[in-house]
């Protein structure tokens, strides 16, 4: 008569991850387990998860590298768990069996970032339909657009990315780090970074260029030329630095389309990024009038207040003004508000008048503030310097000239400051329109003997 099979012991993985460290792979929890006496396999009659609905059966069977119908011993089933939980996108994986077959009980991580490229040659792109996150979902099935910290799938997609890199014939190291302040948003992101070699910005074709701005266009040229490759913003930057060159010369319509050349020049020494810029040059126009809507929330007195404190030089009449716009409305709350000039062009005169248009968005109200790194006695101070109440209407110059303004006010909190590292994070939450502070206090490096 043959024995019954023993049953599959309830198994609990805890995955510890340092999530405010650089990228490493993290120990997994000591299992505690009891293994049946003859590791007979079982027959499930199915595998089933439960606890993360964001992801499908087959997804997770794929993940956890499963058959619906397979017959696993007890020491391949957390196998299997354990390459589900090596993952990083749970932060607890438990299996069972019942009498429906085995079981897996997944709690998903809170703790996952959107993922960043950073000097990856790669078109990045968001959203579905966008052909590098099929590429990784279809590498990765648990890949939905968010990353823990570390584990295996960082780890794996970091293999990919070189991969990818190698069929364009480029060899080289990627790296990944949970990193802050990327990008306009200033998001918290895993941040994918050719490590070696280095990447650049190479050579800049120009077409369009008129003889009288040839001059100027080849200096820009050769001052970009070299610059660190960003996979965002490079592109972008050079549309701006050939606009803003021309628009300071009065060429107030030009038009810059900027394009990557392939294939990148690829070298031992470097990685570098060759680039087209064509430019439409439009005529030559002197700044008229500036109008400025008169129901407007921040009266044009305020922001000319603004405008005015700005040193003499420090950038075109019509940008200090947007500029001031945009600070005038984020000081009083309004952090999403769009400053759209509407340019209106007298060919006759060659005078161009702008309409100013403002789109406030919501108020943003004050939330919490907290100061990481200073102990039981700063904190108090600066807590106390802290006047922007919580439920008011949130000013974004209050919060970056914070630091500055306690040093004037506390003679304690200044000679401690000259001590620390300052550094700050704004998180606006558009849901609740609530704002949160934080200020990290690093201690600075003494400089050696």
């Amino acid at each position: 008569m043959n024995k019954p099979a023993a049953p599959i012991a309830a198994f609990l993985l805890l995955a510890t991850l340092q999530f405010s460290s650089p990228l490493s792979s993290s120990p997994l929890a000591p299992a505690q387990t009891r293994t049946a006496p003859h590791a007979q396999k079982a027959g499930p009659k199915s595998i089933r998860f439960q606890g993360a609905p964001q992801y499908t059966q087959e997804e997770l069977l794929a993940a956890a590298g499963l058959k619906p119908d397979a017959r696993l011993p007890p020491a391949e089933v957390k196998l299997h768990a354990k390459q589900l939980n090596d993952t990083g996108l749970f932060a607890v994986v438990k299996f069972s069996s019942d009498s429906k077959g085995l079981l897996f009980t997944l709690t998903p991580s809170t703790q996952l970032y959107p993922i960043h490229l950073d000097n990856l040659p790669l078109k990045s792109g968001e959203g579905p339909g966008n052909p590098l996150n099929d590429k990784l979902h279809a590498r990765f099935p648990l890949y939905h657009g968010l990353l823990p910290a570390s584990g295996s799938m960082v780890e794996g997609i970091c293999r990919t990315f070189e991969e990818m890199l190698a069929t364009q014939g480029i060899k080289a190291t990627v790296k990944a780090a949970l990193t802050s302040g990327l990008g306009p948003k200033k998001i918290t992101a895993v941040d994918f970074t050719v490590a070696s070699p280095p990447v650049r910005i190479g050579s800049i074709q120009l077409s369009g260029v008129s003889a009288p701005m040839l001059p100027k266009a080849s200096q820009l040229v050769a001052s970009l030329t070299g610059n660190d490759f960003d996979t965002e913003n490079s592109t972008i930057g050079l549309r701006h630095a050939f606009e803003n060159l021309y628009q300071d010369q009065g060429y107030a319509a030009v038009h810059v389309d900027v394009t990557e050349i392939e294939p990148p020049a690829v070298s031992d020494q470097a990685i570098q990024i060759p680039y087209a810029v064509a430019i439409k040059e439009g005529g030559v126009y002197k700044l008229g009038a500036i109008t400025y809507p008169s129901d407007a929330l921040v009266p044009r007195t305020e922001v000319q207040k603004i405008v005015s404190k700005a040193p003499a030089g420090s950038g075109r009449p019509l940008d200090l003004f947007l500029v001031a716009v945009g600070d005038a409305y984020r000081a009083r709350g309004y952090l999403d508000c769009a400053v759209v000039p509407n340019p209106s062009f007298n060919e006759a005169t060659h005078i161009v008048n702008y309409s100013v248009d403002v789109t406030p968005g919501a108020i943003y109200k004050m939330g919490t503030v907290q100061f990481d790194g200073a102990g039981d006695a700063m904190a108090a101070r600066l807590k106390a310097a802290w006047k922007l109440a919580p439920g008011a209407a949130f000013d974004a110059s209050y919060a970056s000239g914070f630091a500055a303004l306690a040093q004037k006010k506390d003679k304690v909190l200044a000679k401690w400051m000259q001590t620390v590292i300052t550094t700050y994070e704004v998180k606006a939450d558009p849901d609740s329109l609530r704002v949160n502070c934080v200020f990290h206090f690093a201690r600075a490096a003494q400089g050696g003997r």
